[in-house]
């Protein structure tokens, strides 16, 4: 069962950021000038976080996660996706470096292997996260692409902090008309 952590949601009106909590309460923080987003458009951009399996997220999501650009995929949530989706060969020959994304299609969805680092035991920066994903938010835009399931991307080996990769995609998404959900994977 998924139960939901917190959602960011932009309000339409002003720049402000309610985060609901677990327990229903909310907090407000307003005028962030960091996210840099035309307030007319905001209305539609929101994170969720929920406890669950990722690849448990319904078809109509597509699914993203950090990668090098050897895309060697032998630790943490990238051996799942490797298992899942396989095609290293098509990957590799998209030629992503670090700062860009690798795509593959999955039926009706994409799954966005974001570049944040060149070699698997390489740790990424803010700025290659962020690259990558600006280059993921193209290509979502031209394929209209409006739901994102996500781990909590570049924290687990990768090491980056959670409230700044939020920050982030924040920042990246909040003129967009998206809903990323992120799941938080709880063993049974």
């Amino acid at each position: 069962m998924l139960s939901v952590r917190n959602i960011l949601r932009f309000s339409n009106t002003t720049a402000r950021v309610t985060v609901l909590l677990q327990n229903k309460e909310s907090l407000t923080v307003s005028n962030l000038p960091h996210f840099r987003c035309n307030t007319r458009n905001m209305s539609n951009f929101k994170i969720t976080e929920v406890d669950g399996d990722l690849f448990s997220a319904p078809d109509t999501h597509s699914l993203a996660h950090c990668v090098a650009a050897d895309f060697g995929m032998g630790a943490g949530i990238a051996v799942k996706f490797k298992q899942i989706f396989g095609k290293v060969d098509e990957l590799l020959s998209q030629g992503a470096q670090t700062g860009s994304v690798a795509v593959l299609k999955d039926n009706q969805r994409f799954i966005y292997y974001l570049v944040t680092k060149d070699q698997s035991w390489d740790k990424p920066t803010y700025n290659s996260l962020r690259s990558s994903l600006e280059a993921m938010r193209e290509h979502m835009k031209s394929n209209n692409v409006q739901k994102l399931a996500i781990p909590r991307i570049g924290c687990g080996i990768d090491g980056l902090e959670w409230n700044k990769v939020t920050s982030e995609l924040s920042a990246v998404f909040c003129n967009e008309n998206l809903e990323i959900v992120v799941y938080n994977f709880v063993p049974k």
